[in-house]
């Protein structure tokens, strides 16, 4: 669970708060997009055993439950590595956006 953080803790190493907040608001998609990738796995996965089983062992799995992926959440994981220090940014120069641009 979450808990109140002082903005001076979250504006380390930043100039203010609001590229902080785009900072980490970044970085929890980032984690959101690679926790999707587990999920889709673990689903793709699911999916190929239960390919497998008899029909009488998927009248049994459909009364069970499916299981239950918990992950952290990104916003929270993201934080937690702003205030560690564990987040690396660049503004990027024009000559960096024009080499991604081609």
């Amino acid at each position: 669970m979450s808990s109140t953080l002082p903005l001076t803790e979250l504006i380390q190493g930043c100039e203010n708060i609001y590229e902080a907040i785009v900072i980490i608001a970044k970085r929890a998609q980032q984690i959101n997009e690679e926790q999707k990738r587990i999920i889709e796995v673990e689903i793709i996965m699911d999916d190929s055993i239960d390919s497998y089983e008899e029909e009488e062992e998927i009248e049994e799995v459909s009364e069970v439950e499916r299981k239950i992926i918990k992950l952290p959440k990104p916003t929270e994981m993201a934080i937690q590595e702003m205030l560690l220090g564990n987040i690396q940014w660049d503004y990027g120069t024009e000559k960096n956006l024009e080499e991604r641009d081609n």
